[in-house]
């Protein structure tokens, strides 16, 4: 790793072996609380919200009474957030009647009477009780992604919260595609109830519904099981950690200059506002009163204004922690120094949930709210 790849590159996994060792329980948390943002708008407004709001607020380690307490709340609202996730789902696919799903036969007036969308409406039916369910699967994941907020900051911490929001992303992937097959098989299947009133050949439309409802199918298996489409997820991860890592660790190579006299009551205030309401876009605006402070420090004001090398391609992705925020508030915490080289990298893994007792089931089975 070197100063441009730092600043340019698209590798998080590489920027953060390089850094792995150095960064603070602080910079843990707010590494995990951005990747833990991924699902924001799949959580509830509430308690766990507030919980992802608290970790970035607070300063780091938090006593094991404060994270219990946070747990104890995380846990309590589980049930009322998975109930209201499922409530919401069911309202985008209640027209595809999820409750029905498992009918094997139409009720017909007469009993060799055959109804050709049937078929269509059966799939669409599967298909919107399957987006319930794995809506349901996804909050529950995201809650535990959250939860984990709350153990240990270092990188095992990050590493499950990672594996979390991966888990809960797919999850709520598959549920918005259930719901969006369901919808157009349910479509399709009015399409061909309408074509097939007046028609004597009932059969053959219940073969052409037969037929879409394998073309639905089939393409949702062939697309969970795209290669190139998971490969596309990985790179957009390791972009995400590299943009994340620039935004909080700023540059390891060369540690900016901050004059305490920049630090005007209005420098100050800007920046607490921006920390406190996530306004990134009056970081601009900061850029200007820290000119009117008299800063000459072209890294800080290229970051404020996003015009930094790797934002040729790539807006600035700003998070809690961003380290121009950081040196205003006087919370900014350098790098150690770099460990001699000549030591052999030590190896790392991705860290297994459930090679962790964090206080809660994780073997979920059928039962998700366990």
């Amino acid at each position: 790793m070197n100063e441009t790849k730092w600043l340019t590159g698209v590798d998080g996994e590489a920027m953060l072996e390089y850094v792995v060792e150095r960064l603070s329980a602080r910079q843990w948390v707010l590494l995990s609380a951005a990747f833990t943002r991924r699902l924001w708008d799949l959580l509830p407004p509430g308690v766990l919200r507030e919980a992802v709001d608290f970790a970035e607020k607070s300063a780091h380690p938090l006593s094991e009474a404060v994270r219990n307490e946070w747990t104890t709340k995380i846990d309590a609202a589980v049930l009322k957030s998975v109930s209201a996730a499922e409530m919401a789902q069911r309202e985008i696919v209640r027209s595809c009647d999820p409750d029905a799903a498992d009918l094997d036969a139409p009720v017909l007036s007469r009993p060799n009477q055959i109804a050709p969308a049937f078929p269509l409406f059966q799939a669409a039916s599967r298909n919107a009780r399957n987006s319930i369910e794995w809506i349901a699967n996804a909050l529950t994941e995201a809650v535990q992604a959250v939860r984990v907020l709350f153990v240990e900051p270092n990188e095992e911490m990050f590493s499950l919260v990672r594996q979390r929001v991966d888990e809960a992303s797919e999850t709520r992937t598959q549920a918005n595609r259930a719901a969006n097959n369901a919808l157009r098989l349910k479509a399709r299947g009015d399409e061909i109830a309408d074509e097939a009133a007046g028609a004597k050949n009932k059969r053959l439309f219940e073969s052409i519904a037969v037929e879409e409802v394998r073309k639905v199918e089939e393409g949702a298996r062939e697309r969970g099981g795209n290669f190139d489409a998971e490969d596309k997820r990985d790179r957009a991860a390791r972009k995400l950690l590299a943009q994340n890592l620039r935004e909080i660790v700023g540059n390891p190579f060369t540690v900016p200059r901050f004059e305490a006299a920049w630090r005007t009551s209005t420098v100050v205030q800007l920046a607490q506002g921006i920390f406190e309401d996530r306004a990134f876009d009056r970081m601009v605006i900061l850029a200007d009163a820290l000119l009117d402070a008299d800063c000459d420090e072209e890294a800080v004001l290229r970051h404020c204004r996003g015009t930094e090398l790797h934002t040729a391609k790539e807006p600035v992705l700003h998070v809690r922690g961003c380290w121009v925020i950081e040196m205003i508030l006087e919370r900014y915490e350098p790098l150690p120094p770099e460990k001699p080289a000549g030591k052999k990298p030590r190896p790392r893994r991705r860290t297994r949930l459930e090679d962790l007792d964090l206080g809660f089931p994780l073997d979920l089975g059928d039962d998700k709210l366990a």
